[in-house]
Protein backbone atom coordinates (compact mmCIF):
# COMPACT_ATOMS: atom_id res chain seq x y z
CA UNK A 1 0.00 0.00 0.00
CA UNK A 2 1.12 3.54 -0.72
CA UNK A 3 1.55 5.81 2.29
CA UNK A 4 3.04 9.27 2.19
CA UNK A 5 3.31 12.57 4.04
CA UNK A 6 2.40 15.30 1.63
CA UNK A 7 2.14 19.04 1.74
CA UNK A 8 -1.47 20.20 1.90
CA UNK A 9 -1.71 23.02 -0.64
CA UNK A 10 -4.48 25.35 0.36
CA UNK A 11 -6.00 27.04 -2.65
CA UNK A 12 -7.92 30.25 -2.06
CA UNK A 13 -10.13 31.84 -4.69
CA UNK A 14 -9.85 35.63 -4.53
CA UNK A 15 -11.68 37.62 -7.20
CA UNK A 16 -11.01 35.08 -9.90
CA UNK A 17 -7.26 34.63 -9.25
CA UNK A 18 -5.63 31.57 -7.68
CA UNK A 19 -3.13 31.91 -4.85
CA UNK A 20 -1.20 28.85 -3.66
CA UNK A 21 1.18 28.60 -0.75
CA UNK A 22 3.10 25.71 0.69
CA UNK A 23 1.97 25.91 4.29
CA UNK A 24 5.10 24.25 5.64
CA UNK A 25 6.99 27.40 4.70
CA UNK A 26 4.49 30.21 5.04
CA UNK A 27 1.57 30.96 7.33
CA UNK A 28 -0.99 33.15 5.72
CA UNK A 29 -1.79 36.07 8.00
CA UNK A 30 -3.68 38.37 5.71
CA UNK A 31 -7.22 39.53 6.37
CA UNK A 32 -9.45 38.40 3.57
CA UNK A 33 -13.02 39.46 3.02
CA UNK A 34 -14.73 37.33 0.42
CA UNK A 35 -18.27 37.10 -0.78
CA UNK A 36 -19.88 33.72 -1.47
CA UNK A 37 -19.39 34.30 -5.18
CA UNK A 38 -15.69 34.99 -4.70
CA UNK A 39 -14.84 31.94 -2.62
CA UNK A 40 -16.06 28.47 -3.50
CA UNK A 41 -19.63 28.87 -2.29
CA UNK A 42 -18.75 29.87 1.32
CA UNK A 43 -19.92 33.24 2.60
CA UNK A 44 -16.85 34.18 4.64
CA UNK A 45 -13.20 33.31 5.09
CA UNK A 46 -11.34 33.83 8.37
CA UNK A 47 -8.65 36.48 8.59
CA UNK A 48 -5.93 33.89 9.30
CA UNK A 49 -5.64 30.45 7.76
CA UNK A 50 -3.11 27.84 8.87
CA UNK A 51 -3.39 24.32 7.51
CA UNK A 52 -0.62 21.80 8.28
CA UNK A 53 0.57 18.82 6.28
CA UNK A 54 -1.69 15.80 6.33
CA UNK A 55 -1.14 12.07 6.16
CA UNK A 56 -2.78 9.98 3.48
CA UNK A 57 -2.74 6.50 2.03
CA UNK A 58 -4.76 4.24 -0.24
CA UNK A 59 -7.00 1.70 1.44
CA UNK A 60 -7.45 -0.23 -1.78
CA UNK A 61 -6.09 -0.24 -5.30
CA UNK A 62 -7.61 -1.70 -8.49
CA UNK A 63 -7.25 -5.40 -9.24
CA UNK A 64 -8.25 -7.54 -12.20
CA UNK A 65 -11.35 -8.77 -10.36
CA UNK A 66 -12.17 -5.40 -8.78
CA UNK A 67 -11.03 -2.66 -11.20
CA UNK A 68 -13.60 -0.14 -9.92
CA UNK A 69 -14.49 0.91 -6.37
CA UNK A 70 -16.80 3.47 -4.79
CA UNK A 71 -18.77 4.68 -1.76
CA UNK A 72 -16.50 3.99 1.20
CA UNK A 73 -17.42 4.05 4.89
CA UNK A 74 -15.13 4.13 7.92
CA UNK A 75 -15.43 3.21 11.60
CA UNK A 76 -13.15 3.01 14.63
CA UNK A 77 -13.34 -0.37 16.35
CA UNK A 78 -13.31 -0.88 20.13
CA UNK A 79 -9.62 -1.88 20.09
CA UNK A 80 -8.62 1.31 18.22
CA UNK A 81 -8.33 -0.34 14.82
CA UNK A 82 -9.86 1.30 11.77
CA UNK A 83 -12.16 -0.50 9.36
CA UNK A 84 -13.13 0.71 5.91
CA UNK A 85 -15.70 -0.86 3.60
CA UNK A 86 -16.71 -0.03 0.03
CA UNK A 87 -18.27 -1.65 -3.01
CA UNK A 88 -16.17 -2.89 -5.91
CA UNK A 89 -16.46 -4.79 -9.17
CA UNK A 90 -16.28 -4.22 -12.90
CA UNK A 91 -18.45 -1.07 -12.65
CA UNK A 92 -21.23 0.44 -10.54
CA UNK A 93 -24.38 -1.65 -10.73
CA UNK A 94 -22.73 -4.67 -12.37
CA UNK A 95 -23.72 -8.12 -11.15
CA UNK A 96 -20.18 -8.81 -9.92
CA UNK A 97 -20.15 -5.88 -7.46
CA UNK A 98 -19.51 -6.92 -3.85
CA UNK A 99 -18.91 -5.14 -0.54
CA UNK A 100 -15.25 -5.38 0.50
CA UNK A 101 -13.50 -4.50 3.75
CA UNK A 102 -10.00 -3.68 4.94
CA UNK A 103 -8.66 -3.15 8.46
CA UNK A 104 -5.76 -1.13 9.86
CA UNK A 105 -4.69 -2.21 13.32
CA UNK A 106 -4.08 0.45 15.93
CA UNK A 107 -0.34 -0.27 16.02
CA UNK A 108 0.05 -0.48 12.24
CA UNK A 109 0.27 1.91 9.30
CA UNK A 110 -0.73 -0.72 6.74
CA UNK A 111 -4.17 -1.77 5.56
CA UNK A 112 -5.00 -5.46 5.39
CA UNK A 113 -5.76 -7.20 2.12
CA UNK A 114 -9.42 -6.59 1.26
CA UNK A 115 -11.92 -9.35 2.05
CA UNK A 116 -15.49 -9.76 0.86
CA UNK A 117 -18.22 -8.99 3.39
CA UNK A 118 -21.29 -9.22 1.15
CA UNK A 119 -21.71 -10.74 -2.28
CA UNK A 120 -25.16 -11.88 -3.36
CA UNK A 121 -24.81 -14.13 -6.43
CA UNK A 122 -25.69 -12.34 -9.68
CA UNK A 123 -26.84 -9.22 -7.81
CA UNK A 124 -24.90 -5.99 -7.22
CA UNK A 125 -24.30 -4.66 -3.71
CA UNK A 126 -24.01 -1.01 -2.81
CA UNK A 127 -23.60 1.82 -0.28
CA UNK A 128 -22.11 0.08 2.77
CA UNK A 129 -22.32 1.90 6.11
CA UNK A 130 -20.16 0.79 9.04
CA UNK A 131 -21.11 1.71 12.59
CA UNK A 132 -20.15 0.64 16.12
CA UNK A 133 -22.98 0.68 18.66
CA UNK A 134 -22.53 1.96 22.23
CA UNK A 135 -22.43 -1.72 23.23
CA UNK A 136 -19.41 -2.21 20.90
CA UNK A 137 -21.29 -4.28 18.36
CA UNK A 138 -20.00 -3.67 14.83
CA UNK A 139 -22.71 -3.32 12.22
CA UNK A 140 -22.60 -3.14 8.45
CA UNK A 141 -25.63 -1.82 6.61
CA UNK A 142 -25.68 -2.31 2.85
CA UNK A 143 -27.94 -2.54 -0.20
CA UNK A 144 -28.61 -5.38 -2.62
CA UNK A 145 -29.97 -4.42 -6.03
CA UNK A 146 -32.82 -6.80 -6.86
CA UNK A 147 -33.54 -5.47 -10.34
CA UNK A 148 -32.29 -2.78 -12.69
CA UNK A 149 -31.32 0.41 -10.91
CA UNK A 150 -30.90 1.68 -7.35
CA UNK A 151 -34.66 2.07 -6.94
CA UNK A 152 -34.85 -1.75 -6.74
CA UNK A 153 -32.55 -2.06 -3.73
CA UNK A 154 -33.24 -3.83 -0.45
CA UNK A 155 -31.64 -2.71 2.81
CA UNK A 156 -29.75 -5.40 4.70
CA UNK A 157 -27.45 -5.64 7.72
CA UNK A 158 -24.86 -7.95 9.21
CA UNK A 159 -23.18 -7.59 12.59
CA UNK A 160 -20.09 -8.77 14.41
CA UNK A 161 -19.49 -9.25 18.13
CA UNK A 162 -15.73 -9.75 17.79
CA UNK A 163 -14.60 -6.61 15.99
CA UNK A 164 -15.24 -7.88 12.48
CA UNK A 165 -13.37 -11.19 12.73
CA UNK A 166 -16.61 -13.11 12.20
CA UNK A 167 -20.05 -11.98 11.06
CA UNK A 168 -23.63 -13.15 11.58
CA UNK A 169 -25.94 -13.96 8.69
CA UNK A 170 -27.57 -11.05 6.82
CA UNK A 171 -30.83 -9.62 8.13
CA UNK A 172 -33.36 -7.93 5.85
CA UNK A 173 -34.09 -4.47 7.29
CA UNK A 174 -36.74 -3.37 4.82
CA UNK A 175 -38.57 -5.69 2.39
CA UNK A 176 -39.94 -2.78 0.35
CA UNK A 177 -37.69 -1.92 -2.55
CA UNK A 178 -36.18 1.53 -3.02
CA UNK A 179 -35.03 2.55 0.46
CA UNK A 180 -31.30 3.16 0.81
CA UNK A 181 -28.58 4.40 3.16
CA UNK A 182 -25.40 6.34 2.59
CA UNK A 183 -24.26 7.94 5.88
CA UNK A 184 -23.67 6.77 9.45
CA UNK A 185 -26.25 6.89 12.26
CA UNK A 186 -25.69 8.81 15.49
CA UNK A 187 -26.82 8.29 19.08
CA UNK A 188 -28.90 11.16 20.41
CA UNK A 189 -28.72 12.71 23.87
CA UNK A 190 -31.86 10.80 24.89
CA UNK A 191 -30.27 7.49 23.89
CA UNK A 192 -32.21 7.03 20.64
CA UNK A 193 -30.39 5.98 17.47
CA UNK A 194 -31.20 7.97 14.34
CA UNK A 195 -30.36 6.42 10.99
CA UNK A 196 -30.35 8.61 7.84
CA UNK A 197 -32.36 6.96 5.06
CA UNK A 198 -33.63 7.99 1.64
CA UNK A 199 -36.14 6.75 -0.90
CA UNK A 200 -34.44 6.41 -4.27
CA UNK A 201 -37.80 6.12 -6.07
CA UNK A 202 -38.98 9.63 -5.22
CA UNK A 203 -35.67 11.23 -4.18
CA UNK A 204 -36.73 12.09 -0.63
CA UNK A 205 -34.78 11.80 2.61
CA UNK A 206 -36.21 10.43 5.84
CA UNK A 207 -34.93 8.99 9.11
CA UNK A 208 -35.34 5.81 11.06
CA UNK A 209 -35.38 6.17 14.84
CA UNK A 210 -34.82 3.37 17.36
CA UNK A 211 -35.36 3.49 21.12
CA UNK A 212 -34.33 -0.14 21.67
CA UNK A 213 -30.73 -0.20 20.43
CA UNK A 214 -31.68 -0.82 16.81
CA UNK A 215 -33.95 -3.80 17.32
CA UNK A 216 -36.97 -1.95 15.91
CA UNK A 217 -37.28 1.27 13.92
CA UNK A 218 -39.82 4.04 13.52
CA UNK A 219 -39.94 5.89 10.19
CA UNK A 220 -40.32 9.65 9.94
CA UNK A 221 -42.23 11.41 7.20
CA UNK A 222 -40.41 12.08 3.94
CA UNK A 223 -38.46 15.34 3.66
CA UNK A 224 -39.74 16.63 0.34
CA UNK A 225 -38.18 19.30 -1.88
CA UNK A 226 -38.06 20.33 -5.53
CA UNK A 227 -35.73 19.17 -6.92
CA UNK A 228 -35.45 16.14 -4.70
CA UNK A 229 -32.96 15.35 -1.97
CA UNK A 230 -31.21 12.15 -0.86
CA UNK A 231 -28.33 10.83 1.25
CA UNK A 232 -28.84 12.90 4.43
CA UNK A 233 -26.09 13.38 7.00
CA UNK A 234 -27.01 14.51 10.51
CA UNK A 235 -25.55 15.99 13.71
CA UNK A 236 -27.08 16.97 17.06
CA UNK A 237 -26.52 20.51 18.24
CA UNK A 238 -25.72 21.51 21.81
CA UNK A 239 -29.34 22.62 22.38
CA UNK A 240 -30.56 19.13 21.44
CA UNK A 241 -31.89 20.05 18.00
CA UNK A 242 -30.84 18.10 14.91
CA UNK A 243 -29.29 19.54 11.76
CA UNK A 244 -29.18 17.66 8.45
CA UNK A 245 -27.62 18.33 5.06
CA UNK A 246 -28.81 16.46 1.98
CA UNK A 247 -27.59 15.92 -1.56
CA UNK A 248 -29.55 17.79 -4.19
CA UNK A 249 -31.13 16.25 -7.24
CA UNK A 250 -30.14 19.04 -9.60
CA UNK A 251 -26.72 19.68 -11.07
CA UNK A 252 -25.53 23.15 -10.19
CA UNK A 253 -27.77 23.26 -7.12
CA UNK A 254 -26.99 23.50 -3.42
CA UNK A 255 -27.12 21.12 -0.51
CA UNK A 256 -30.52 21.00 1.12
CA UNK A 257 -30.76 21.52 4.89
CA UNK A 258 -33.42 20.84 7.53
CA UNK A 259 -33.68 20.84 11.32
CA UNK A 260 -35.64 18.98 13.97
CA UNK A 261 -36.52 20.12 17.48
CA UNK A 262 -38.03 16.85 18.74
CA UNK A 263 -35.22 14.28 18.37
CA UNK A 264 -35.95 13.68 14.71
CA UNK A 265 -39.66 12.88 14.97
CA UNK A 266 -40.59 15.84 12.76
CA UNK A 267 -38.49 18.04 10.48
CA UNK A 268 -38.66 21.47 8.92
CA UNK A 269 -39.25 21.67 5.19
CA UNK A 270 -35.85 21.42 3.46
CA UNK A 271 -34.38 24.70 2.23
CA UNK A 272 -31.33 25.31 0.12
CA UNK A 273 -28.13 25.98 2.05
CA UNK A 274 -25.30 28.30 1.04
CA UNK A 275 -23.19 25.26 0.11
CA UNK A 276 -22.95 24.29 -3.53
CA UNK A 277 -23.57 20.71 -4.66
CA UNK A 278 -23.32 19.06 -8.10
CA UNK A 279 -25.69 16.17 -7.23
CA UNK A 280 -23.09 14.34 -5.13
CA UNK A 281 -22.87 12.82 -1.65
CA UNK A 282 -21.55 14.65 1.41
CA UNK A 283 -20.86 13.75 5.04
CA UNK A 284 -20.24 15.69 8.24
CA UNK A 285 -19.22 15.10 11.84
CA UNK A 286 -19.42 17.16 15.01
CA UNK A 287 -16.07 17.16 16.81
CA UNK A 288 -15.64 16.92 20.56
CA UNK A 289 -14.60 20.60 20.59
CA UNK A 290 -17.90 21.61 18.98
CA UNK A 291 -16.65 22.31 15.45
CA UNK A 292 -18.63 20.75 12.61
CA UNK A 293 -16.55 19.42 9.71
CA UNK A 294 -18.24 18.85 6.35
CA UNK A 295 -16.72 17.06 3.35
CA UNK A 296 -18.41 17.82 0.04
CA UNK A 297 -17.96 18.65 -3.64
CA UNK A 298 -18.15 22.44 -3.68
CA UNK A 299 -18.80 22.96 -7.37
CA UNK A 300 -21.66 23.55 -9.78
CA UNK A 301 -20.97 20.46 -11.85
CA UNK A 302 -18.69 17.46 -11.88
CA UNK A 303 -16.78 16.00 -8.95
CA UNK A 304 -13.31 17.31 -9.74
CA UNK A 305 -12.78 18.99 -6.40
CA UNK A 306 -13.41 17.74 -2.88
CA UNK A 307 -13.58 20.22 -0.04
CA UNK A 308 -13.55 20.41 3.76
CA UNK A 309 -15.71 23.15 5.28
CA UNK A 310 -15.70 24.18 8.95
CA UNK A 311 -18.53 25.61 11.04
CA UNK A 312 -18.10 27.11 14.50
CA UNK A 313 -21.84 27.44 15.11
CA UNK A 314 -23.05 23.91 14.35
CA UNK A 315 -23.85 24.42 10.68
CA UNK A 316 -25.59 27.79 10.85
CA UNK A 317 -22.69 29.44 9.00
CA UNK A 318 -19.44 28.15 7.54
CA UNK A 319 -16.18 29.88 8.31
CA UNK A 320 -13.58 28.07 6.19
CA UNK A 321 -13.24 25.97 3.08
CA UNK A 322 -10.20 23.92 2.07
CA UNK A 323 -9.43 21.75 -0.92
CA UNK A 324 -8.67 18.09 -0.33
CA UNK A 325 -8.57 17.49 -4.08
CA UNK A 326 -8.78 19.84 -7.05
CA UNK A 327 -7.92 18.43 -10.45
CA UNK A 328 -10.01 19.04 -13.54
CA UNK A 329 -11.65 16.19 -15.44
CA UNK A 330 -11.21 13.73 -12.55
CA UNK A 331 -13.50 12.38 -9.85
CA UNK A 332 -13.14 12.63 -6.05
CA UNK A 333 -16.41 11.79 -4.39
CA UNK A 334 -18.59 10.06 -1.80
CA UNK A 335 -16.69 11.03 1.34
CA UNK A 336 -17.12 9.55 4.81
CA UNK A 337 -15.80 11.27 7.93
CA UNK A 338 -15.38 10.33 11.61
CA UNK A 339 -13.43 11.52 14.64
CA UNK A 340 -11.54 8.82 16.51
CA UNK A 341 -11.06 8.68 20.26
CA UNK A 342 -7.57 10.21 19.98
CA UNK A 343 -9.14 13.33 18.45
CA UNK A 344 -7.94 12.74 14.89
CA UNK A 345 -10.25 13.25 11.91
CA UNK A 346 -10.37 10.44 9.35
CA UNK A 347 -11.82 10.91 5.87
CA UNK A 348 -12.19 8.28 3.17
CA UNK A 349 -13.43 8.89 -0.35
CA UNK A 350 -13.53 7.59 -3.90
CA UNK A 351 -10.37 8.50 -5.80
CA UNK A 352 -10.89 8.27 -9.59
CA UNK A 353 -13.22 5.25 -9.12
CA UNK A 354 -10.11 3.09 -8.90
CA UNK A 355 -8.89 3.71 -5.33
CA UNK A 356 -10.28 4.46 -1.89
CA UNK A 357 -8.18 7.21 -0.35
CA UNK A 358 -7.76 7.79 3.40
CA UNK A 359 -6.78 11.17 4.88
CA UNK A 360 -5.95 12.06 8.50
CA UNK A 361 -6.40 15.59 9.88
CA UNK A 362 -6.59 17.09 13.36
CA UNK A 363 -8.70 19.94 14.69
CA UNK A 364 -5.46 21.92 15.11
CA UNK A 365 -5.31 22.10 11.33
CA UNK A 366 -8.24 24.51 11.44
CA UNK A 367 -7.05 27.83 12.81
CA UNK A 368 -10.43 29.23 13.86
Amino acid sequence: MLSSWVHFLLTIRIEGSMVKRNLLLIILAVGIACSSKQHAGIDKMPAVINFSVYQWDYVCEPTEKYPSCHASTIAELPDGSLMVAWYAGSEEGAKDVAVLMSRRDADSSEWSEPVVLADTPEKPEGNPVLWVTPENQLRLYYMTMEGDGWETCQMKAIHSDDGGRTWKAPVLLEPELGFMLRNKPIVLMNGDIILPIYDERIWASLFWISSDKGQTWQKTENLLSEPGNIQPTVIQRADGSLFSLMRTGRRGGRLWQATSGDNGQTWTTPVQSQLRNPNAACDMVKLTNGLVVLVFNDTKQGRANLNVAISKDEGKTWQANYFLENESQKEFSYPAIIQTRDGKIHITYTYLRTHIKHVILTSKDFNL
